[in-house]
């Protein structure tokens, strides 16, 4: 929560000419028509403030800053992980160690996925030019109107993923307070007999917080850019049903319109191929890792957990799914709503137009066809239906697990 206060204070200040304040991304105000590429502004703002988006202009603190974030980033697996291992020496409970092992192993997943976004970045950057020129397309109020309530959207959802994922590492520190223990034991590298309890415990709050933003930018991004996609490709289904409806245009008019129809569709196709490029590899990686996650949520719930942990547990459970759930979502909503454009296609009037313009809606009820779909890389289609079955795998290991009595002979 303080670190969403940070941001609307931040938005204020004077980034660049063009960043409008959060507030105003989020109720929709001010004069200036909106722009896709708004959609993406906080988003990249948390990129920056976690090192994964370099800070211009160049200096020696900022350079710092990038420099720290990325070793905090990367040393995330080794800190919870060795931290899951200090617990296994203490001889703590079962349920302390699984609540633990679970949060480390979505830890191992964060390194690459920062990687692959920062290396990429250039080329999600490089679809804000063609957002914009999809944007100039559309001029009539109601059009203008969802583009600006696409930007809304993707900022209430920017909120709400923020607050889901801080209240969750929120309830996962509160017992702490009361139990005089680590949220989540978290290994730091420093002498434990030069530190106190309550210096370990504020590190350990803030790095935490800290792994939580980049986390959940790995997790928004996907889903922003999809979003944005498919208000375009209900705009432009939109715009070609319109086709050949307008008497005062003659062929040639009617003509130019229908290519620029086109070329619009053509961009919307090359903005899918650049964004599916760099979300394949994180989405990928988030499925890989996903199943093993909600095992061991389950395996504690239902066998080890005391009704503390068992809320932990739940919690945590919801988000892992929430990681995965919402990209799939837009994807399989993106489906869904790129079927509409060969729809538009055959109802337009184009019995009115001329030959010339028939032959090119031939071409493009031949070309949008094809659905825009985002494929993990060439293995895992991103849809709900993958989400569904990653949850039925995650519950095959489990009911494994339980099968042949781990669980039971490790609690006896």
């Amino acid at each position: 929560m303080f670190y969403l206060l940070f941001l609307c204070a931040a938005s204020k200040a004077k980034l660049s000419r063009n960043m409008r304040p959060f507030f105003d991304l989020y109720y929709g105000r001010g004069s200036e028509e909106f722009e896709t590429n708004e959609s993406f502004q906080m988003i990249f703002r948390c990129w920056a403030l976690v090192g994964i988006k370099p800070l211009k202009p160049y200096g020696f603190l900022r350079s710092l800053h990038m420099v720290f974030s990325w070793i905090c980033l990367l040393m995330s697996p080794v800190a919870l992980n060795v931290g899951v291992m200090q617990i296994t020496k203490q001889n703590s409970s079962m349920t302390v160690l699984l609540t633990s092992f679970q949060m480390a192993l979505n830890s191992l997943a964060l390194p690459l996925k920062a990687i692959v976004t920062a290396f990429y970045l250039d080329r999600l950057r490089g679809v804000e030019p063609i957002f914009k020129s999809l944007d100039a397309r559309y001029a009539s109020p109601q059009e203008r109107f969802a583009i600006r309530d696409n930007v809304i959207q993707s900022t209430h959802l920017f909120a709400t993923i923020i607050i889901s994922y801080f209240s969750c590492g929120l309830i996962s520190c509160i017992p702490s307070l009361f139990t005089h223990t680590q949220p989540l034991n978290i290994w730091l590298p420093i002498p434990q007999s030069t530190i106190h309890f309550w210096g370990h415990l504020i590190i350990e709050v803030l790095y935490v917080y800290f792994l939580l933003v980049s986390q959940c930018m790995n997790d928004l991004y996907p889903a922003v850019y999809i979003k944005a996609l498919r208000t375009h490709i209900t705009l432009l289904a939109e715009r070609v049903s319109r086709l050949g409806e307008n008497p005062e245009l003659t062929d040639e008019e009617n003509y130019q319109e229908l290519i620029d129809c086109v070329c619009s569709h053509q961009e919307i196709l090359r903005i899918s191929r650049a964004v599916g490029s760099v979300l394949s590899i994180t989405i990928f990686t988030q499925f890989t890792i996903a199943a093993a996650i909600l095992c061991v949520c389950m395996l504690n719930l239902f066998i080890f957990a005391d009704v503390t942990h068992g809320v932990l547990t739940i919690v945590y459970y919801l988000i892992v799914m929430l990681q995965t759930s919402l990209t799939c979502y837009h994807a399989s909503m993106l489906e869904a709503e790129s079927v509409k454009l060969p729809n538009a296609i055959f109802h337009c009037n184009w019995w009115d137009m001329d030959k010339r313009s028939r032959r090119v809606l031939i071409y493009f009820l031949h070309s949008a066809q094809k659905e825009i779909s985002f494929i993990a890389l060439k293995f895992l289609k991103i849809n709900l239906g993958t989400v569904l079955l990653i949850a039925k795998f995650s519950f095959t290991l489990y009911t494994f697990v339980t099968k042949i009595g781990v669980g039971e002979k490790i609690k006896h």
